[in-house]
């Protein structure tokens, strides 16, 4: 095969910064025989496309509203043409279980970073709509008939259609569209007048690519009627591109989630520590604040406005449409603080609540004040089902039942927060169990395959997963996930590496939480063993100045207790973060005491000052962490905690990883302080990459380049493949930098007044 090297590398001095592609020998189908799991099984593996897994094994898949049919949508990575093909597969429910194919099959594929097929919804008992994208299209919303085969396009948007909801009828859909290629600070006004900065990102000033999906541009905003032309609706807040509009079943009305461009000062009175951070935080006058809020949409007259004077929590989807549209019920809901009882406005300062709120009059209606969230709404008996917060096991599932307008307490079972369907369809999986899709009779009859995911999965080599409890070296409990090597043998000692933040026993996760990054398999694979970190129970530190020290200690605890077991050899433990576990990594490689011998850090928050100076409309999570602004009383609280103004104590090669042109500016610290100092530093930019890697080139990169990273690092090994020559070339430079640096900074002065 002919190997096309995709690869461009800059090198600067002793370290790099790579535009990274891939080779395509990568893409050769995997062999028949038994073989470890490698980066490309990762790729290739078939998933359930709803990012919610967990909510697929608790509710089942998508039935039509007479229960005669459901959905499945599914994924797998082509790596051979870098795209990722989706499949759409209905199920007839009187069938299924003795025939177990689908009655209608829908294929198509993305070569961008959205989805193929997304936000699939039943109009009728045999359509289905959903947001539809195949290779070289534009995303637009669809219909399907299940019955007849007839895909329809019910949207022609010039732009990529990327978020929408339609109500019960199909008539009314209000969507969210990309604003497209434009450059909004390159235009005439600002060639006569110039530009007057107040407060925006450095990453929206100087990328034009940037701009139309930052802070300062917006999705648009629109709503079709019946065959109509779609209306623009004019919004001052920017839309969140964490949930899609929701639209009530009668149309009447749509919810939208937004981020505020004009906070009310009132706002600050609230008492949660990072939303008051966030209230209070300046912003840009033309920018917007990290705090997000409702609006409502008046689909027939387009007016929208705030649905409360109250802040959104950050946890998604928390309300359900009630009574056909003309309520909606919220949970974890901050209520507005203009009122006269002063007992009533501190306990809304203090607490939120679950509410309903009354449409069109937007009267508030208390539910109760437990930390609860919506579950679901069965309109027969008017009861709303609430079901307990991972964060709150000690709860239990609660209805609510409106008599007379009063909401009142009314018995609930676990069983009771999921719909009842003709038939429990499931996906089975565990640590070590890769999913399966079971489908069975109510009656506890027997189950039935209707798919294996991954049938090839038989014939790969697994590195075992354990549960693992320890505990952390400032005494608090950890739990995580460990995966041996699948020749594992005891008594041998063998490399670490720890991968943040998140673990759960229920799922088969043959990467990680995530698809950036995190390659847990494949690292067992090459004879590492891998710690998957659980996240921390402890909500009260994160954001101040205990969440990098907390962190650290569950590391180092970990690190202990497998060395105590004999499973690892503490001088060769490497560390992976990404996103948000980024600032814990970068806390620990630069305040413990305990030796890594290589880390990633992956596209995200590292709490540092070059973030406080580049971002300063989100600075206050920054502030938080390090004790105060970087100047004045706390500036000697950022020579103790900021990671990079430790920098100088890392004595640990660090590949950097980001993934688009954007996120480089906050890597950019990190690597030049490095990079200067002489320390072996390695920076991998994808420039059209996302947060969650999609494309699977570019996870291509990122995974089986730390598996290389790793296994270089912490064994000595190198890859053959010749198209990585100029990889191992770096890397040799920087092991006779990290061999030779003896390099001893002056440690800092201590201040004194």
């Amino acid at each position: 095969m002919t190997r096309q090297l995709l690869r461009l590398a800059y090198v600067c001095g002793t370290s790099c910064l790579a535009l990274a592609g891939i080779c395509l020998a990568h893409a050769e189908p995997p062999q028949q025989s038994e073989h470890p799991v490698t980066v490309a099984d990762t790729i290739r593996m078939t998933r359930l496309s709803d990012p919610d897994v967990e909510e697929f094994t608790s509710q089942g898949p998508k039935f039509s509203s007479d229960g005669r049919r459901f959905a499945i949508i599914l994924k797998k990575g082509n790596l051979e043409h870098n795209t990722n093909e989706y499949t759409l597969r209905i199920f007839n429910t009187a069938t299924v279980l003795s025939a177990r194919k689908p009655e209608a099959f829908l294929a198509m594929s993305s070569s961008t970073n959205r989805d193929a097929i997304k936000g699939l919804k039943w109009l009728t008992n045999e359509t289905v709509a959903f947001i539809g994208e195949n290779v070289g299209s534009v995303p637009q919303v669809c219909e399907f008939n299940v019955r007849t085969k007839h895909l329809k396009q019910i949207t022609s948007h010039s732009t990529p259609i990327v978020a929408y909801d339609i109500s019960g009828d199909g008539r009314v859909v209000v969507f969210e569209a990309d604003p497209g290629e434009h450059d909004p600070i390159d235009n005439e006004q600002t060639r006569r007048e110039g530009l007057a900065i107040s407060g925006e990102r450095l990453d929206e000033i100087l990328l034009e690519s940037n701009r139309a999906s930052s802070y300062v541009e917006s999705r648009l905003l629109f709503v079709q009627i019946g065959k109509a032309q779609p209306t623009k609706i004019a919004l001052d807040d920017m839309i969140s591109p964490d949930m899609a509009p929701s639209v009530s079943p009668d149309g009447h009305f749509a919810l939208i989630e937004v981020y505020a461009r004009h906070i009310p000062t009132g706002w600050a009175a609230y008492k949660e520590a990072l939303l008051h951070e966030r209230v209070i935080s300046r912003h840009r006058e033309a920018g917007t604040a990290q705090v997000e809020r409702y609006l409502l949409l008046d689909t027939r007259s387009g007016v929208v406005e705030p649905l409360l004077n109250a802040p959104k929590p950050w946890e998604r989807d928390e309300f359900a449409w009630v009574f056909e549209g003309r309520s909606i019920v919220l949970s974890k809901a901050y209520l507005p603080l203009d009122i006269p009882d002063p007992a009533e406005r501190e306990a809304r300062e203090n607490k939120t609540f679950v509410v309903e709120i009354k449409l069109p009059s937007r009267e508030i209606v208390k539910i109760t004040d437990q930390h609860l969230k919506v579950g679901r709404w069965e309109k027969t008996a008017n009861r709303i089902f609430l079901r307990p917060r991972s964060s709150e096991p000690s709860l239990s599932a609660k209805a609510f039942e409106n008599r007379g307008g009063q909401w009142q307490e009314a018995p609930a079972a676990p069983e009771d927060l999921n719909p009842q369907r003709p038939l429990m369809v499931t996906c089975n999986e565990g640590m070590n169990l890769y999913p399966k899709i079971f489908v069975s009779e109510h009656n506890g009859g027997h189950k039935t395959l209707l798919v294996d995911l991954n049938p090839e999965f038989q014939r790969l080599q697994f590195g075992k997963e354990e549960t693992i409890r320890w505990m952390s070296t400032d005494g608090h409990e950890i739990e995580g996930g460990l995966y041996l090597p699948p020749a594992y043998k005891p008594g041998q000692r063998y490399p670490l590496v720890i991968q943040l933040s998140g673990f759960n026993e229920e799922q088969f996760w043959i990467d990680g939480p995530y698809s950036s990054a995190y390659a847990a398999q494949p690292l067992a694979a090459h004879d590492i063993v891998v710690l998957q970190v659980g996240r921390p129970k402890y909500k009260e530190y994160a954001g101040t100045t205990m969440e990098g020290p907390r962190q650290m200690a569950a590391y180092e605890g970990g690190i202990d207790f497998l060395d105590r077991r004999g499973l690892i050899d503490r001088n060769r433990v490497g560390i992976i973060g990404f996103s948000r576990a980024v600032f814990p990594a970068a806390f620990t490689l630069t305040h413990s005491k305990y030796r890594f011998a290589a880390a990633t850090l992956a596209e995200g928050f590292d709490g540092g000052y070059w973030n406080y100076l580049a971002y300063p409309n989100v600075s206050a999570e920054t502030v938080g962490v390090s004790g105060g602004p970087p100047f004045g009383d706390s500036f000697s609280m950022w020579l103790a905690n900021s990671p990079t103004f430790n920098i100088f104590k890392v004595q640990t090669p660090i590949r950097l990883e980001a993934y688009s042109r954007a996120t480089v500016i906050g890597r950019w610290e990190w690597y030049s302080l490095l990079w200067q100092m002489g320390k072996p530093v390695d920076f991998i930019l994808l420039p059209e990459g996302s947060h969650l890697l999609v494309k699977p080139l570019e996870r291509m990169v990122s995974l089986q380049g730390n598996v290389d990273w790793f296994a270089f690092w912490l064994k000595g090994d190198e890859d053959p493949d010749p198209s990585k020559r100029e990889e191992y070339r770096r890397w040799h430079e920087l092991r006779k930098l990290q061999d030779e640096n003896e390099w001893n900074p002056p440690q800092p002065k201590e201040i004194t007044n």
